[in-house]
């Protein structure tokens, strides 16, 4: 289930690259984290505070896209 393999310290890229179909997600709130050059550095946690989201609410919503597509 996605909320074993998600956490706060995952890197952006590798989120966008093992689950591709939670992209919609990040575009949702307007970050610019796909093709970011950051995004291999930063991490979920570092995005939400940047970004001023809840990062309980943010998982929620990368969770829910990750189950409703399957795991790849």
């Amino acid at each position: 289930m996605a909320s074993r393999q998600l956490a706060p310290d995952l890197r952006v890229a590798e989120v966008l690259s093992r689950w591709p179909q939670t992209m919609p997600v990040f575009f949702r709130h307007r970050m610019l984290c796909v093709g970011c050059a950051m995004a291999p550095f930063e991490t979920l946690a570092d995005v939400a505070a940047i970004y001023g989201l809840d990062l309980d609410q943010f998982f929620s919503e990368l969770e829910h896209t990750i189950a409703l597509e399957g795991e790849l």
